[in-house]
């Protein structure tokens, strides 16, 4: 009887150390329950806030590289004026039937630092009404603000590298980004921040530094979880108003589809 209760025992303990086990390597221990539950759904969320009243981001999965991107905006730049975060939820064989397995982080790491690529990215230009090209040149340089254009760097791990890039955005003309990234074995992120202010007209609209973009990828065993983000710091005037909630939506459902094409 005590042979049997223990040989029980054994089975049940163990079978909850695996439960617990493959319940935390699955991709829902990345995001709450909820979050999850709707993700798993819709494969695709997304939240956007004008004057948020904080900057805790709704949406962005709790991982090991995520506090890199939840601590981009400082305290000190004070609130941004506006918000968007996306978050998708993709199959590798969407992704790449043929060969889903080459659907990795080091892939994913190549295509993030892949800045030359973006050049001809489209995106649906509200103040032209029509789809366009968001980056009409995208190349990296050799420091900051710099004219010098050298190679996208996308060999070994983006692990602690820095680079610098020039865009000639559609919209704002030259911008220049400082772009930092971290990597482990399972995700990659990215940072984007002006590096010269940006102009509408005459007007300053955005000081450097108050235009940030993140990405986070992570890997979910079958699924790859794709976390996008725009912050915005501009002046509280209704023609910029609008034309930057137009503008920064479209930037990151065009930045998606630029990193989709990729596989």
């Amino acid at each position: 009887m005590k042979k049997s209760f223990f040989k029980i025992a054994f089975f049940v303990f163990g079978g909850m150390i695996f439960a617990t086990n493959l319940f935390a390597s699955t991709d829902v221990n990345f995001v709450n329950s909820e979050l999850y539950k709707n993700l798993k759904n819709e494969r695709f969320l997304q939240e956007t806030y004008y004057k948020p009243s904080t900057t805790v981001l709704k949406i962005v999965p709790h991982t090991n590289l995520s506090s890199f991107i939840e601590n981009f905006w400082s305290k000190e730049q004070g609130m941004p004026s506006y918000t968007a975060e996306s978050l998708y939820l993709l199959s590798k064989k969407d992704l790449n039937s043929a060969n889903p397995e080459s659907v990795t982080i080091d892939k994913v790491s190549e295509i993030f630092r892949s800045v030359s690529s973006m050049k001809g990215i489209l995106y649906f230009s509200h103040k032209q009404n029509k789809t366009t090209a968001l980056y009409k040149e995208a190349y990296c340089v050799s420091a900051e603000n710099s004219k010098t254009r050298i190679p996208d760097d996308t060999s070994g791990s983006a692990e602690g590298k820095i680079m610098y890039c020039m865009q000639n955005d559609n919209s704002f003309g030259k911008m220049y980004y400082k772009l930092s990234y971290h990597q482990n074995a399972e995700e990659v992120c990215a940072n984007f921040v002006t590096t010269n202010p940006i102009y509408i007209g005459p007007v300053k609209a955005i000081s450097s530094g108050n235009l940030k973009i993140s990405l986070l990828c992570t890997d979910c065993g079958e699924d790859i979880m794709v976390y996008l983000l725009v912050q915005s710091k501009f002046p509280s005037i209704s023609m910029f108003e609008e034309r930057m909630n137009e503008s920064f939506v479209a930037r990151l459902d065009a930045i998606y589809n630029w990193f989709v094409s990729q596989f």
